[in-house]
């Protein structure tokens, strides 16, 4: 059976850090700082209510998305790289999103090397993308009120909605119904293959950085030694991270139970092909719990 621990829904990683900074989202704060030391010329990611792609050219315009709702980030990479002639572009997306720039070479002509142009890969722990009538209806399934979330943030092992100043915990079964029908089908809810992941928490001024790479360790590193009043890196604590992994455990036992009733009832899946597939019931049939790390 396959192991639904650390190992596997977080990934490997260096650390885990609790950032706070005494202002805006850390983030923001971080990316902004990447700008200013001319550690990226560009950065994509979805504009601040997170329905549409956005490429950010300067330190001024960064902002994060504040909703998981996040499409169509990498089709500006082409752009990024020829029109404006990025070589350092810092993106900021779901797992998806580092999926399709990892199938660039595939687009067409002039994309075969602009993957090459990617400076860090910021991750975002993703609980399902939902496009805006999604939203209205999940919103008012949830609270009977009309209108879409100001944000989404993960507080004790739950995913909760911020409207109109008041938090709502989102039951995930019911989540599960409106998020886009391929991240029902999703393992790497995590991001890992990131560089950092971003985790956002209740406070606007507290996030969770997972460290994965040395590119995003010595990133970090570099931005302290330049700013280290701007942000405060301290250890994750052990709830936190034990709050990550609850949520982590409860999605994807619902994503894995579609995988398992779409192949049971003969249906094609969403992103997964037969080698896939082979890949997925080698490990969930497997008795030997000592396995290589597989990303879905």
């Amino acid at each position: 059976m396959l192991a639904l621990n650390e190992r596997f829904l977080l990934g490997k990683y260096i650390n885990i850090f609790e950032v706070t900074c005494k202002e805006g989202n850390p983030f923001e704060n971080f990316l902004k700082l990447m700008f200013s030391e001319k550690l990226i010329d560009g950065l994509l990611t979805c504009s601040k209510d997170g329905l549409r792609p956005k490429l950010i050219l300067n330190e001024d315009e960064v902002e994060v998305p504040r909703r998981n709702s996040c499409f169509g980030v990498n089709s500006l990479l082409k752009r990024a790289v020829q029109k404006y002639q990025l070589s350092r572009i810092a993106v900021l997306s779901p797992a998806c999103v580092f999926d399709g720039i990892n199938k660039t070479q595939y687009y067409g002509i002039g994309c075969n090397w602009v993957k090459t142009a990617i400076a860090l890969k910021v991750g975002i722990l993703c609980p399902g993308s939902l496009v805006k009538t999604a939203f209205l209806t999940e919103l008012l399934d949830i609270t009977e009120r009309k209108g879409t979330p100001d944000r989404f943030f993960f507080k004790e092992g739950r995913l909760f909605y911020e409207f109109k100043g008041k938090r709502f915990k989102v039951p995930l079964d019911v989540h599960h119904r409106y998020i886009n029908p391929a991240c029902r089908y999703c393992l790497n809810l995590s991001s890992k293959g990131s560089d950092i992941t971003c985790v956002f928490l209740e406070e606007e001024e507290r996030a969770l950085f997972i460290v994965r790479s040395e590119r995003g360790w010595s990133t970090i590193g570099k931005l302290q030694l330049k700013r280290p009043d701007l942000l405060l890196f301290r250890k994750a604590k052990e709830e936190l991270i034990n709050g990550v992994l609850e949520f982590l455990r409860e999605k994807t036992l619902l994503n894995i139970s579609d995988i398992i009733e779409r192949i049971e009832l003969g249906l094609p899946l969403p992103k997964w092909n037969d080698q896939k597939l082979r890949k997925f019931y080698r490990l969930w049939n497997s008795i030997n719990q000592n396995f290589e790390e597989e990303v879905f």
